[in-house]
């Protein structure tokens, strides 16, 4: 999905998809290390090195989602001040909101799926799709908003600013969820 957005963001005049689409990439990328890491448990017998594998993924996912919570959250200050000025085709309206379906049924079957395993590399994965579902919710309001709401009405720059403001705080608040319980597991397990 992210792929796509990404491509999605090279045919469209709008730097506000093109930080979506980066953002969506590097959440990507830190699914991938997460999947790569879980096959790599597998293979291990040692129950503490599969530990340490796992604070280690957890922690990481933990420090990059404060770290794009915050970017997440000063890109949306600028388009509270700026606005997104994004127009685009009202099929691409739909192909959007589909893809941001997409993420969130995703998130939700990762969920459901693996709820009873507390492995901390699932863990990050199911709340890194979280955070990828939560802007793709954001993504979807914006295309939505620049697309049919009438601007004498709705002053769409500050509906979007201040949604996209709290889904970036809503993202470094499960990076330090993480980072903190991690910390607290690590300290309990070390007893």
């Amino acid at each position: 999905m992210a792929i796509v957005k990404f491509v999605l963001s090279l045919t469209l005049p709008s730097l506000w998809f093109f930080i979506n689409a980066i953002f969506m990439m590097v959440l990507s990328f830190a699914r991938f290390f997460s999947i790569r890491d879980y096959k790599k448990t597998k293979l291990i017998e040692d129950k503490e090195e599969i530990q340490k594998i796992g604070y280690k993924n957890y922690l990481t996912n933990g420090i990059l989602l404060v770290v794009l919570g915050i970017m997440y959250f000063f890109v949306n200050v600028y388009i509270y001040y700026k606005g997104t000025n994004t127009t685009i085709y009202e099929y691409l309206t739909y192909l959007v909101a589909l893809v941001a379906f997409w993420s969130i049924g995703s998130a939700i079957y990762g969920v459901v799926k693996y709820k009873r395993n507390h492995m901390p590399i699932l863990k990050a994965v199911k709340l890194t799709n979280f955070a990828n579902a939560l802007t793709s919710i954001m993504l979807t309001q914006i295309v939505l908003l620049d697309t049919y709401a009438d601007t004498k009405v709705y002053n769409s720059n500050l509906i979007n600013g201040l949604t996209g403001m709290g889904i970036g705080i809503i993202i470094v608040i499960l990076g330090l969820y993480m980072i903190i319980g991690i910390n607290k597991i690590r300290k309990i397990d070390e007893l």
